[in-house]
């Protein structure tokens, strides 16, 4: 297709060339190369002009360029300006004037006025309100800091932003001289090249606007490395491509220097205000507890250092994701955490808060609200504590680009009433939207991304902008001035590439230095609760017995293996092995006392004297050694502090350290743990080629979910067991699914109480033959309350010598069914008396198919209606044994992880 675009100053004399008749064209197309057409023809106008009339494209619904309504929106929006800059003391006077006049010559300009006089006044009253905008005092500073970056490219996730290479090299920390609104800024680079090349990634500028701490990728040339943009491609990069670092250099560009170093990457840097520096780092040494089995990705978590980097600490002990953080006004450090624990994958991003010795990490805003799925790069808008916050509302496989929002912890921790929308025009890239506008109308945007704002006040902010619709925009994002009224001002813009993170060069005030509140010489933390029976309606606090304590692993990761994995998404209850710390006591009055492992992100579960799950938590919270952390009860809100209207009875005692289940500390094995109490009281009846009900509990392994092409057709670590893939077909145990949403879980909503499993053998027939020790009764309801889980370990896709799965050898059920053909065709289709989960990994000779058709004096069980084997001698049925036996030996030798937690072996009898 040809196109030629003919510049003229009437719409009717450019004529399009398309090689067809222009006329068939759709309206959204021709409205784009009209509008391309407008543009060309200012190729000499400023780049604030240009802009100006860019921002005009919203308002354009055909093929005529039409100024006339945005004239009127930026009249309205001007007087609106102008009320709140004459209460913040700015003299008006001359901008009120110019209003009037302005207002006057829209209404003398005709519907027939031209195209010309309509954006001749379109711009005057754009010039107008930007003299206006930039008189504002909050920006009397000289110099705005700021990174030039190329946007990243690679997986656009807040969750691997912290790869080396997710961006081109290139860039640098820059200083824009601060201009007057007519006049073109002045930049001047920090680094200048003294790194090599890269890219920046995080910065803050100190206290008394001295000194830049930023994170740099180095890189080994101007060019990203091979495959940068394919993920499969991570676990080769990690090892090959240097991590990031973090960096300080004077406001002045001198006195560089490297701050942090190792085999872990350490971005997003932030001043705690002692002086220490927070930072993002994968020095946690976990996997990303989400994507496919061959993706190799990092989480990450908060640490510090002093300004030296020595004294490396680990702040939020987190077994997914911390992002993002910035010092608030308060001294706390806020930040976006990323958490999968029993909840909904995508709505899972919230604001939470941390002190900067690690003490106090809580929950502040959408805990537990579905949209937007994420709320990022949270800061404190000038004022008193954290009242307001300034963010952009992002998704959970976006960059943390989208509106920019106002939030207002106070109107509630779980409310959306505590959203307001700045940019309303501005839809997150993924998810839905909650909230409301500004009452000032806001900024009035159709599509693109605001990214890294830096709040002036609750009005005003500065932000960058890009107009595309692609969030991965190399080159997309610039500096802009945006205000509740519609003020939308380009401060500065690279064509080349894009501007982020805009910090006015400028003293600020420091916020208050928060005391250490930990003990280094303990390993424990203690906890207080006034009642646990607090906000969990419908519990009495003499149902409440038990507290319990428990962890869910993170997924290691480590270079020479990569990233370790835990199932497949076809199990939607666990993503990640339990393990239970222990119990403690409730007192009569709902008050609790007691101790945790420090350095462990552990969640809680109320129980009834049954040790029954009544309520659980479904998020998880990490203490440091010596930290003293008091709440009200099993509200999942935690927004108020213990009453004092009298004293708990649990808090007239020491603290009590948990009571380790009977099976220890060790991570849950349903082969392990669950197995054997299927095996003695419902194997019986529940296995074979016609279990009752349907459902089979036998305890034969399985293959576990099948791969895509392309792939091997299983995992050998992910496989299963017969017995737990019925207890999940048939959803006889309640769990929470990772499918679900962001909400307050509520009492008796999962677990133990709401199982089928559970209820048949307390009432049903079952139960009058199945009669539970108290320690299988344990067991099995802790199983179910840690949302039945399967493994208690992890996948290493990379070890030395692979496991053997004995139910994925198709060799071996091959040779099986030749024989059972022969002996068993008269009353059966081979495969389905050959299957690999009828054998017994423990005892071989148990076998379904070897005892099944045995006569009873040789030791079968006769349950198959015709005997085949007289006794062991027989031929075939020795040939099957020693197929099965071998295969058994095979998978002892080279163990499956779900084999590996059966320490006692087997036996060949």
């Amino acid at each position: 297709m040809e196109l030629v675009a003919y510049r003229s100053t009437t719409y009717k004399e450019q004529v399009i060339i398309m090689g067809c008749d222009f006329r068939i064209v759709r309206c959204t197309a021709l409205i784009l190369l009209t509008v391309g057409c407008v543009f060309a023809e200012a190729e000499t106008w400023s780049s604030v002009e240009a802009d100006w009339l860019r921002q005009a494209e919203v308002w354009i619904e055909s093929p005529e360029p039409e100024f006339t309504y945005p004239i009127g929106y930026f009249l309205d929006r001007g007087r609106r300006l102008e009320r709140d800059l004459q209460q913040i003391s700015v003299d008006t006077k001359t901008f009120r004037a110019e209003l009037r006049r302005l207002e006057q010559d829209f209404r003398y300009l005709g519907p027939e006025a031209s195209k010309d006089a309509q954006r001749r006044l379109y711009l005057e009253v754009r010039r107008a309100i930007r003299r206006a905008a930039f008189s504002n005092p909050l920006l009397s500073f000289e110099e705005l800091l700021f990174v030039k970056r190329f946007t990243q490219e690679t997986y656009p996730d807040v969750c691997l932003n912290h790869m080396p290479w997710v961006s081109r090299p290139g860039g640098d920390i820059c200083v824009l001289t601060m201009a007057g609104p007519d006049q073109e800024p002045k930049v001047r680079n920090i680094l200048r090249s003294r790194l090599g090349p890269g890219h920046v990634h995080g910065m803050d500028l100190s206290w008394d606007a001295n000194r830049i701490v930023f994170g740099y990728a180095q890189a080994a040339s101007d060019q990203p490395p091979a495959g940068w943009k394919d993920r499969l491609t991570n676990y080769r990069l990690r090892r090959t491509v240097e991590p990031i670092h973090i960096f300080e250099v004077g406001a002045d560009g001198m006195a560089l220097r490297q701050i942090t170093d190792g085999q872990w990457s350490d971005l997003d840097p932030t001043y705690a205000p002692n002086g220490d520096i927070v930072f993002v780092s994968e020095r946690c040494g976990c996997s990303l507890q989400c994507n496919e089995y061959d993706k190799d990705e990092t989480s990450c978590n908060l640490f510090s250092c002093r300004p030296d980097g020595s004294g490396i600490r680990w702040l939020s002990v987190s077994k997914d994701g911390d992002y993002l953080p910035h010092t608030l006004s308060d001294g706390t450090i806020g930040y976006t955490r990323w958490e999968y624990q029993e909840r909904g994958w995508a709505h899972i991003q919230s604001i939470w808060v941390i002190r900067p010795d690690g003490t106090g990490a809580d929950a502040l805003f959408k805990q537990h609200f579905n949209d937007p799925w994420a709320i990022e790069d949270v800061r404190s808008i000038p004022g008193p504590g954290v009242s307001r916050l300034s963010a952009v509302a992002a998704g959970h496989h976006t960059l943390a680009v989208g509106p920019v929002v106002v939030i207002t912890p106070s109107v509630g921790m779980n409310n959306p009433a505590g959203i307001k929308i700045v940019t309303p025009g501005v839809k997150p890239p993924e998810g839905g939207m909650s909230g409301s506008t500004v009452d000032e109308g806001g900024v009035f945007d159709r599509g693109g991304f605001y990214t890294t704002v830096w709040p002036l006040s609750d009005k005003y902010f500065l932000a960058c902008y890009s107009y595309s619709s692609a969030q991965t925009e190399p080159a997309g994002y610039g500096i802009y001035l945006i205000d509740a009224f519609g003020t939308k001002e380009l401060v500065y813009r690279d064509e080349s590439i894009s501007c982020f993170s805009p910090i006015p060069l400028v003293a600020r005030e420091r916020p208050p230095i928060l005391p250490e509140l930990t003990d280094p010489n303990v390993t424990y933390a203690t906890c207080a609760v006034s009642n646990v029976t607090y906000g969990a309606d419908g519990i009495s606090t003499g149902r409440a017995r038990y507290i319990r304590i428990s962890q869910r692993l993170q997924w290691p990761y480590d270079n020479e293996y990569g990233g370790h994995r835990y199932t497949e998404k076809a199990y939607p209850n666990n993503w990640t092995p339990v393990r239970v710390i222990g119990t403690v006591p409730v007192e009569s009055d709902g008050s609790a006392h007691f101790r945790v492992p420090a350095d462990t992100p552990v969640y809680f579960q109320l129980l009834d004297r049954d040790h029954m799950e009544l309520r659980r938590m479904r998020s998880f919270i990490s203490f440091q050694p010596g930290e003293v952390r008091g709440c009200v009860g099993c509200h999942e809100s935690r927004e108020e502090a213990p009453r004092q209207d009298r004293i708990p009875l649990a808090l007239t005692r020491e603290p009590l350290d948990p009571v380790p289940p009977p099976w220890g500390e060790r991570p849950i094995s349903f082969l392990r743990d669950i197995q054997p109490i299927l095996d003695r009281h419902c194997v019986g009846c529940h296995s074979g080629l016609s279990p009752a009900g349907g459902l089979d509990f036998y305890g034969g392994l399985t293959a576990g979910p099948e791969r895509g092409p392309g792939h091997a057709t299983y995992i050998a670590g992910y496989g299963a067991n017969r017995a737990f893939e019925t207890i999940i077909e048939h959803k006889l145990v309640s769990w929470s699914q990772v499918q679900g949403d962001a909400r307050i879980t509520q009492p008796l909503e999962f677990g133990s109480h709401k199982s089928k499993l559970v209820k048949v053998l307390r009432a049903g027939a079952c139960g009058k033959r199945a009669k539970l020790s108290r320690s299988e009764w344990l067991r099995l309801v802790t199983w179910i309350d840690g949302n039945a889980p399967y493994h208690d370990s992890f996948v290493n896709k990379r070890q030395p010598k692979p496991s053997y799965s004995l139910p994925a050898d198709t060799e071996l059920v091959r040779e099986i069914s030749s024989i059972h053909e022969r002996r068993c065709g008269s009353c059966h289709e081979a495969p389905e008396v050959s299957r690999p989960d009828w054998v017994d990994i423990r005892r071989p000779m148990q076998s379904l198919f070897l005892t099944a058709p045995l006569e009873k004096s040789a030791g079968g069980t006769g349950k198959c209606g015709k005997v085949t084997y007289r006794n062991c001698e027989d031929v075939d049925y020795q040939a099957v044994l020693k197929l099965v036996v071998d295969a058994v030996e095979d998978a002892w030798r080279n163990p499956r992880r779900d084999m590996m937690a059966l320490q006692e072996g087997w036996t060949r009898k």
